[in-house]
Formats: C-alpha cells, structure tokens, sequence
C-alpha cells in the first residue's frame, strides 16, 4: 500500500492495454455522428420546410368554391376588423405568400377566384381598409404580390361583370 498525500491509494492491475475501450467508444461515437449528419447538413438541416404559412387557407385545398368564398370573406373580415393598418398588412401578407405556394396552378386559380367573389361581398369600409392593406403589401413582399396580381389581372376578366366593378384596380 502507497500513501499519497496523507492517504491510501490502492491500485487495481489492467487487464487490457490502457484506452483501448475508450477509443472503440469514441469510434462507435463518430460513426453514429456521421450518419446522422449525412441527413442534415449545416445548423438546421438542408430539409425545406413544406409546413403551410397560413393552415387555416392551406386546408380549403380540394374544398367546393362555396366553402372556399365563405372562408376568405370571413378571413377578410377579421383582417377589416384589426385596428392597426401595419397590423393589417402583417394579417393579408401570409395568405398571399400561402396562395402563392400551391403548386396546382388550378387549384390557385380557384382559391384566387373565391377570394375575388368573396371581396365583393364585403362592406364598402371594408374592401377599402383590405384595399389600402394589400397596396401596402407591395412594399412588405413584392415577388408574392406581383404573382398574385399576375393571377388576379388573368381571372378578373372572366368574371362577372358587377365582381369586376367591385374589385380595385392597381
């Protein structure tokens, strides 16, 4: 028995050359590692992210136009009803950017074509605050509006007359 520092130290005999389990642990480690980043690179993986901006627009995808005008008139309204207008634009913009992410150009066309009909039916006061809203998104995201504007200026022609009187020109 051998002191160290006023105490006893036993010492055990190694029955295999010192580290090599250590090393075969750091090995398994550094396999398990790389196979996870292989998946993933960077920070935050190189995955997209296809979850919906808007669930709420992204769930009308496949619905009837009746259920799809009902919808953006009541989304239309609560957007009217917010006080702020920058609060407004923050409201209208993720449903433009969620529009603009469908890639069934049809189904855009339909969903753009309920939203057109559906602002129709809103109060004057309304349609001029969602008005002065989507005039301001221009500024918040241009790429997004300038495709839905694209969108818009092909289906209002073929629309009904009194839905094309009611809708705002840019």
């Amino acid at each position: 028995m051998t002191m160290y520092d006023g105490g006893p130290v036993n010492r055990q005999p190694v029955e295999q050359p010192s580290g090599t389990q250590r090393e075969k642990e750091l090995a398994t480690d550094y396999k398990t590692a790389q196979r996870s980043t292989n998946n993933m690179a960077g920070l935050f993986g190189s995955k997209k992210d296809t979850r919906p901006i808007d669930v709420g627009l992204a769930s009308l995808v496949g619905s009837d136009e009746n259920t799809a005008i009902d919808f953006w008139k009541k989304r239309f309204e609560l957007t009217a009803a917010v006080p702020n207008d920058i609060a407004r634009v923050g409201a209208l913009t993720p449903q433009m950017r969620e529009l603009t992410r469908i890639e069934n150009l049809d189904e855009r066309k339909r969903l753009t074509r309920a939203r057109l009909i559906a602002f129709t039916k809103l109060a004057p006061e309304q349609r001029q605050l969602i008005t002065a809203a989507r005039r301001k998104a221009f500024e918040v995201d241009r790429g997004v509006m300038e495709a839905d504007q694209k969108l818009v200026d092909e289906l209002l022609p073929t629309l009904d007359a009194s839905v094309r009187s009611a809708y705002p020109q840019p």
